[in-house]
């Protein structure tokens, strides 16, 4: 398992389980209270909204949404309509992150590692299709949240190892460009905005439907739905 995935399992865990020691979740991960210590310290550092009360037997608890101020900054849009196209199936291969729906601030905080660590291991993703352009699938309209973030390939030769692979099939989407900072919040927000205009138009989301984030070199962002 790497560093990451533990990680995720850890975020995972605390939002389950608001409030613990180190002790209690050193012991649940098989680990040192000193190595889980760090990894609490590496969470909080991530974003993750650990209150903590000193000493060895003290305890963490998670902040809520109410208790945290400054999580998103200033929401930048501007109120373009939207397109309709139709997309061929699709193969990405990428990184993958899925937690409970009701743990939002995990995405906030894991996607943009996702997106680091893909630059890094981008190279060793085979037929690439789209030079400088990477895409995010993402579900979230279910109970689990469920993103990837990759590269659209020409097909499955091979995944390399602690990656994944999806094919989303042939379907039309609403287009719309993200204008702001490229952050999991501000971008949510722009899926919102676009989930309203379709709303406004008489037009049903597919619930078990792939959103996709169309990323190239440059920020702008075209979000699919």
């Amino acid at each position: 398992m790497t560093k990451t995935q533990r990680l995720i399992e850890l975020m995972m865990r605390v939002y389950d389980k608001p409030t613990f020691t180190a002790e209690e979740m050193a012991a649940e991960f098989g680990v040192s209270y000193r190595t889980m210590l760090r990894y609490l310290h590496e969470l909080s550092g991530m974003g993750v909204p650990l209150y903590a009360e000193p000493g060895r037997r003290g305890g963490y608890t998670l902040l809520q949404s109410g208790q945290v101020a400054n999580m998103t900054g200033q929401r930048i849009t501007k109120a373009h309509s939207f397109e309709r196209m139709v997309r061929p199936q699709t193969y990405v291969i990428g990184l993958e992150f899925q937690a409970p729906f009701t743990a939002v601030y995990m995405s906030q905080v894991m996607i943009p590692k996702l997106w680091i660590e893909l630059e890094r291991r981008q190279h060793e993703i085979p037929r690439q299709t789209r030079t400088g352009v990477k895409t995010g699938v993402s579900l979230s309209r279910t109970r689990l949240y469920h993103y990837i973030a990759g590269v659209e390939v020409s097909h499955f030769h091979e995944v390399p190892e602690g990656m994944v692979g999806i094919v989303l099939p042939s379907r039309e989407y609403a287009v719309y460009s993200h204008f702001g900072a490229p952050d999991r919040a501000e971008i949510d927000q722009t899926f919102l905005l676009l989930m309203d205009k379709l709303r406004q138009q008489g037009l049903e989301l597919e619930i078990s439907g792939y959103a996709l984030e169309i990323r190239p070199s440059d920020p702008l962002a075209r979000i699919c739905l």
